[in-house]
């Protein structure tokens, strides 16, 4: 049966931690002529609050466990270490959270648009004209890829892996009372170990021009799985 899904507009790309999402975000924008909310979000956030754009990366996409963490060395000054605004200054991680919600809702009304992370997949769920991706890997190589980038052992890229992964479900749990992992917040998941990148940028593209064309025959399935290892 043919699908009446609306033309997508925008897409929302979830990523494990060294899976590529980001990169995999920057090769659809290019392929589409996209602009891509990544890292940006940061000083959008920032503004919004009339803040640095460094004090709400110390705060982007961790939950309250990890920013209690920064909170003590904000309070107790210790040298050799980064400079933090006074404690006074501090804003709630709940208010961050929810400037970023803004600033993403804010956004997604200007499409097309690319926006990565942050739980965009649970704030724009309610549309018809995005495309939910998620990107992910076996952990070995996530390990692998992110001791190569950031030039560190495997062990401490294993540790960074746990924490960052951790603190993401985390986030989408606490601001969202949604599974990061859940397959059911995304239309496609894409297994990056076994499709590069440019690979899998120009499927998804080609998802969206079937959208523009006037949808694509599809069964009852609910979610496209471009993992060539995920059985049946």
């Amino acid at each position: 049966m043919r699908s009446n899904t609306p033309r997508c507009q925008l897409i929302t790309v979830s990523r494990e931690f060294g899976a590529g999402g980001s990169d995999l975000a920057q090769a659809l924008g290019e392929q589409l002529g996209w602009p891509v909310l990544d890292h940006d979000i940061i000083h959008r956030v920032a503004e919004r609050l009339r803040m640095d754009d460094e004090t709400v990366e110390h705060f982007d996409e961790h939950p309250p466990s990890l920013l209690a963490r920064i909170a003590t060395v904000l309070i107790i000054p210790q040298p050799d270490l980064f400079s933090f605004p006074p404690s006074v200054d501090v804003p709630s991680h709940d208010r961050i959270a929810a400037t970023t919600t803004e600033a993403i809702r804010a956004a997604a009304e200007n499409p097309p648009l690319i926006i990565v992370g942050h739980g965009a997949q649970c704030i724009l769920a309610g549309r018809t004209d995005v495309l939910h991706v998620r990107a992910i890997a076996p952990l070995g190589d996530r390990i692998r890829r992110i001791a190569s980038r950031l030039n560190v052992d495997p062990a401490f890229a294993a540790n960074l892996l746990r924490r960052a992964d951790g603190d993401r479900q985390a986030y989408v749990q606490r601001y969202f009372h949604a599974d990061w992992h859940s397959e059911h917040l995304y239309d496609v998941r894409i297994n990056t170990a076994r499709v590069p990148v440019e690979e899998a940028a120009t499927m998804i593209v080609e998802l969206v021009r079937l959208r523009e064309r006037g949808g694509v025959e599809r069964d009852s399935s609910d979610v496209l799985r471009l993992d060539p290892s995920s059985s049946a």
